[in-house]
């Protein structure tokens, strides 16, 4: 269920960089969340020079939305979002003021995933 989107300004990442930083975040996700790696999605969107802002101005925003199941604690969601966020520094090199990372919550019974409802989270 995880869905990991990545926004970069065209030409930022190779295709080798996004196929290693999708492998880390599905590592990072699967043992973090203890899930299955084949439940973990990642998607790379580009944007052309010029149509990405920050404070106003033009920039080479970097972006990371990575929508998840609810229930998990505040604790769980701050250590991941530090983890994806040194992932996305490492493979893009962009300065802080340039990367945004993100979670979104889903409800489980919202979800579907290999033709099955998304079973609701455990509780640790």
């Amino acid at each position: 269920m995880p869905l990991y989107t990545v926004m970069t300004q065209a030409n930022t990442l190779s295709r080798a960089t996004m196929a290693s930083l999708a492998a880390q975040l599905t590592e990072l996700h699967s043992e973090f969340a203890g899930v299955p790696k084949d439940w973990v999605h990642v998607v790379f969107q580009n944007y052309e020079p010029g149509c990405g802002f920050s404070a106003g101005v033009p920039a080479p925003t970097v972006t990371l939305m990575a929508l998840i199941r609810s229930g998990r604690s505040p604790d769980y969601k701050r250590q991941l979002l530090t983890w994806i966020w040194k992932l996305l520094q490492a493979a893009t090199n962009a300065a802080d003021d340039q990367i945004v990372v993100g979670l979104q919550e889903l409800d489980a019974s919202n979800a579907m995933e290999m033709g099955k409802i998304m079973p609701d989270v455990a509780q640790k």
